[in-house]
């Protein structure tokens, strides 16, 4: 996408190459929800940069000066400003680029890109349970949301990283538990046995937005990845623990389960 809107260039014309360390000898990760801060802003420089030497190229074949030429991002196309009618196509500029280079690389953006400072999403989080006393069951009826993770790039990515970490948060605070027997052995080592969350126990999140983009990289974008399972499990913790206040239950430990908030409320009773 960023490549596209950049150089005009289709993004099914765009291949992606991973983990080829023969072509980028260095990098971290995406490690911190930073895939798109750090390797959106290294797209987007080196995009920039292809451009830049595209159009000294499609100059000399406009016989113009590059000052005046422009890149038509629309249909990916040069040509001098005022004169769209006469254009040369990134196809004869990366032709003619490669012919002059004699390792044949052609046009060529290679960027290490630093991140002026730490980018800081922020969000908050609404939860509403309702607890059986008498069981202690726990249903999770309301999820309201609203995260800030910078400019948005594409919208639908962001929403599923939501969906994601909200569902993930949810269920760290209400199930998912890693157990070991007296003698330390694992007692939900599988799927059989370990917890996990499905649509069945979950409602309909409300997802607010929020866009404020951070001057710490070229895109103005944040981390998302995180965000919806950090702010989500003490959101429903935090409702499980109001819901039985008036018993005298001051904390549960997560997972929330059954049996945690029946003994917190009899605990408290006694």
């Amino acid at each position: 996408m960023i490549v596209q809107d950049t150089t005009g260039i289709p993004m099914e014309s765009v291949e992606i190459v991973w983990g080829d360390t023969d072509r980028v000898a260095r990098g971290e990760g995406t490690m911190g929800s930073r895939s798109l801060q750090v390797g959106g802003s290294a797209v987007l420089q080196a995009s920039e940069t292809v451009v830049e030497e595209a159009k000294k190229i499609a100059a000399e074949l406009l016989e113009a000066n590059v000052d005046d030429v422009v890149l038509e991002v629309t249909n990916g196309t040069f040509h001098v400003t005022g004169t769209p009618a006469v254009s040369r196509t990134w196809a004869e500029v990366a032709t003619t680029a490669m012919d002059r280079d004699e390792t044949g690389a052609g046009l060529c953006g290679q960027i290490d890109f630093q991140e002026k400072s730490t980018t800081f999403p922020f969000g908050a989080h609404v939860a509403v349970v309702d607890v059986d006393i008498e069981t202690g069951r726990v249903d999770l009826r309301r999820m309201i949301t609203c995260d800030d993770a910078g400019r948005i790039v594409n919208p639908l990515l962001v929403e599923g990283q939501r969906h994601g970490g909200i569902a993930q948060g949810a269920a760290q605070a209400l199930l998912e538990e890693i157990r070991f027997d007296a003698d330390g052995n694992p007692i939900t080592s599988n799927f059989a046995d370990y917890g996990i969350i499905s649509a069945a126990e979950l409602p309909t999140f409300e997802l607010e937005t929020m866009e404020t983009p951070t001057p710490a990289n070229p895109l103005g974008a944040k981390g998302i990845g995180e965000s919806g399972a950090i702010g989500a499990t003490p959101a429903v913790q935090s409702a499980v623990c109001d819901a039985v206040a008036h018993l005298g239950v001051r904390h549960i430990d997560i997972p929330c389960t059954p049996e945690r908030v029946w003994r917190a409320i009899e605990a408290a009773k006694a």
